[in-house]
């Protein structure tokens, strides 16, 4: 070998070594063979965070198609390619870079102090737009330091204009920033939440949704009405949810002068406490309002712990003071003046019993039933009027007499081993139930509920007496009556639950 070739061969070892040297060579083989590794790693952690379901591979899905890829491109420009970093694509490939790093922080930030937080605690109470507002700000940061870091923009200049621009801005947008600041403080204070129900003004409707500028209400009509922060701030509503969801429903009813006030009041808070939604405790208040032209006014207070259902439960109240008023025999009168000129002599006696004779007749077994004499010893109080769902008596419970309907359905339910209601009989028009007043007046072994609009007639004992006395045929099929319902009330209490 000759000198030639070993000086040859010297440079060619000498060369590799001095390229090795050179920086731009060693960011290119780190960019070479890091990228790909990084990437195949953050791809393993995505897939072990997918299969245990974790929030935060949405942040490292950011990292790894936005975020790494915008970091090497820059270290490829600056550092392989050497570009000097005042060009415009520098500049430009790093603001891309901290916009994906701002998007990162945002989810990242999101993830582990919101989606994970555990329910009742503060986190989850916090408002959408207290969240929009630190948004806001880790923008506005970062956006500060691109301009000063990236863009060499002296920030001071930029305040001073910003100051001089600021004037007209506010002026432009004094209802919007009113909106904005108002809002900041009923985040604060907090005086309503997401579900709670408010009244604006004339406006009754339910929170769904709070934001920067207004708040969003839903009627009962399924209407959005849009409130602006700075009415709700600067205005009086009314939250029906706090401090405590208990509300009190005030109602005000009339009734005759006829009636007692303490027949009224007790009618009243009988027939509250019956109805579905109205709580016991706190218990129902009446009290007399005034003494109107054509009645007594009584106001009626009522506590749910649901203003929700407000409507619903308001509903049920009214028609079962129709039906109570109807039972008791109470009148609700009209707000009327009228002048009659009539006859007395030639008037008709009003018998309220008629139809009870009537439907007696039109049974099989009772015929010709003497219609004067049974008048003569019952009177109209034994006439009583029930709304679906009302109970006529409960198992326990006195009954009263034996109980013709009239008009209406009712069902007879037996409580069984288990505690659960059995239906052991369906009754309509002509047909009795309480038969068990026969036996010395025992209580009730059964309930009885109305299944729809339901009037009927309790007979007393010493009518019922008087009728048996009339028709031994009639003593015969109550006799089989008691033993058919007395089978079917010991079949309903020993029966079990099928699995």
């Amino acid at each position: 070998m000759g000198v030639a070739d070993i000086v040859e061969n010297s440079q060619l070892i000498i060369m590799p070594v001095a390229l090795v040297e050179q920086n731009w060579f060693r960011w290119a083989i780190s960019l070479i063979l890091g990228f790909p590794l990084i990437m195949i790693i953050l791809n393993e952690i995505i897939v072990r965070l997918r299969q245990e379901e974790k929030p935060l591979i949405a942040t490292i899905i950011i990292f790894r198609n936005l975020v790494f890829p915008l970091v090497a491109l820059l270290f490829l420009f600056t550092r392989v390619l050497e570009i000097p970093e005042e060009t415009t694509i520098i500049r430009l490939v790093k603001t891309l870079v901290w916009i994906g790093m701002i998007h990162a922080m945002l989810s990242a930030f999101k993830v582990l102090i919101f989606d994970q937080a555990v329910s009742g605690s503060w986190q989850e109470r916090v408002p959408d737009l207290l969240l929009d507002l630190i948004r806001f700000f880790l923008v506005a940061c970062i956006t500060a330091v691109i301009l000063s870091t990236v863009w060499k923009i002296d920030l001071g200049a930029l305040l001073t204009a910003f100051g001089v621009g600021s004037l007209v801005i506010g002026l432009a947008l004094q209802d919007t920033l009113k909106n904005l600041f108002s809002g900041i403080l009923l985040l604060f204070e907090r005086p309503f939440a997401l579900g709670d129900w408010l009244q604006v003004g004339e406006t009754i409707g339910k929170v769904i949704k709070v934001n920067w500028r207004s708040v969003y209400l839903q009627t009962r009509d399924q209407d959005s009405v849009v409130i602006p922060n700075s009415i709700l701030a600067q205005g009086n509503f009314t939250n029906y949810n706090r401090p405590t969801p208990l509300h009190v429903e005030r109602f005000l009813f009339g009734f005759s002068y006829d009636d007692p006030p303490n027949k009224v009041i007790r009618v009243l808070k009988e027939t509250a406490l019956a109805t579905p939604g109205i709580l016991k405790e706190p218990s129902p208040w009446v009290r007399v309002e005034n003494y109107a032209d054509f009645s007594i006014v009584y106001q009626i207070g009522l506590f749910i712990d649901n203003y929700e259902t407000m409507l619903n439960i308001r509903n049920d109240f009214v028609i079962r003071i129709w039906y109570a008023a109807k039972r008791y025999h109470l009148t609700i009168p009209y707000p009327i003046q009228t002048e009659y000129q009539m006859n007395v002599a030639e008037m008709p006696k009003a018998n309220p019993m008629q139809q009870v004779t009537e439907v007696m007749r039109s049974l099989p077994n009772f015929g010709n039933v003497a219609a004067e004499r049974f008048i003569e010893e019952e009177n109209a109080s034994n006439i009583r009027y029930y709304a679906q769902g009302e109970w006529v008596f409960a198992e326990g419970e006195r009954i009263l007499g034996l109980y013709l309907i009239l008009n209406g359905h009712a069902t007879i339910l037996v409580r069984n081993n288990q505690g659960e209601n059995q239906e052991i009989a369906c009754l309509g028009k002509g047909e009795f139930f309480g038969e068990k007043i026969l036996l010395t007046g025992e209580c009730s072994d059964v309930s009885v509920i109305a299944l729809d609009d339901l009037e009927v007639a309790v007979l007393s004992p010493e009518v019922v007496a008087t009728l048996l006395e009339q028709m031994p045929r009639l003593s015969q099929e109550f006799s089989e009556l008691l033993e058919t319902r007395r089978k079917e009330v010991i079949k309903a209490k020993n029966k079990t639950q099928e699995f």
